[in-house]
């Protein structure tokens, strides 16, 4: 903090996640540190934890990638038709309903809560559980059960004498090895969403992010949003698409000071962080 309040430097790239920037966080208010353009790392970026309007004078124009949100056809009306009398084996909607509501549709003398008929209602003071504006990692999730899927389809429909194992054999569908069904997942290719879905050489998938910008919302709070794209898929020189006009920067600037080499560098840093991460 002392080489940051004293430099002449005020780009700082941070590579940490919430946990740990939180204790350091506080101290740096407290010292009142203001003007420093953060670059944070995709741990951090989309930390709604920080988007009180009291981190937005230390924090406001911070921009890094943030895993890119996807929509999730009728994930909402699912969520609302979960509950324990549907899946009464299912621990983690035991778990939920003894979280949302206190009780318990199957008590026993280890919940020791009260007993409820497991129909309760999804009321709105549960948004945190039926919130779907922004399903970052569930997307990834979807996605990663839509390969596995397809893998399976690819595996089952292998005519025997003409599979990819030894002897030209196929998997046997009702006794399935991993490294069988991983043979299958990394050749994968399909789209969801827009997107394309497979894996290189080394078993990556395919790398999309959002660019995310922490801006001062209507009630002063951090808003992330998002000003550009990596796209994987794209050419070389058009994988990163950052939209100027949008950004905030520190200070609450809608253009940086020395605008030019602080967004080269910015710029520099994504891509250097792109290639180390995926070539």
């Amino acid at each position: 903090m002392k080489v940051m309040r004293s430099s002449t430097a005020k780009v700082v790239v941070v590579f940490v996640g919430e946990g740990l920037m939180t204790p350091f966080l506080r101290d740096y208010m407290t010292q009142n540190i203001t003007g420093i353009q953060w670059l944070a790392s995709e741990a951090l970026v989309t930390a709604s934890v920080f988007s009180g309007r009291e981190y937005y004078p230390y924090m406001g124009g911070t921009i890094g990638f943030g895993i890119r949100k996807g929509h999730i056809p009728t994930l909402g009306d699912f969520l609302q038709s979960v509950n324990p009398k549907r899946y009464p084996d299912n621990v983690l909607v035991h778990e939920l309903w003894e979280s949302l509501y206190g009780c318990s549709p199957f008590p026993s003398s280890v919940t020791q809560m009260p007993s409820c008929s497991g129909q309760e209602s999804l009321l709105e003071q549960h948004s945190a559980y039926m919130n779907t504006s922004s399903p970052s990692v569930a997307y990834n999730v979807y996605k990663a059960v839509y390969a596995i899927a397809h893998s399976l389809h690819n595996l089952i429909l292998c005519q025997p004498g003409r599979g990819p194992f030894q002897n030209n054999s196929c998997a046997q569908s009702n006794n399935i090895h991993p490294w069988q069904l991983q043979h299958y997942l990394q050749e994968v290719n399909f789209q969801i969403g827009g997107e394309v879905v497979d894996f290189d050489a080394k078993g990556d998938s395919v790398p999309y992010y959002d660019i995310i910008n922490w801006q001062r919302g209507t009630e002063g709070n951090i808003e992330f949003v998002n000003v550009g794209l990596f796209d994987g898929t794209k050419a070389v020189g058009q994988k990163l698409l950052i939209q100027e006009d949008r950004i905030m920067w520190a200070g609450h600037q809608s253009e940086a000071s020395c605008t030019h080499c602080v967004f080269t560098f910015i710029r520099c840093q994504l891509l250097m962080f792109c290639r180390l991460r995926w070539s």
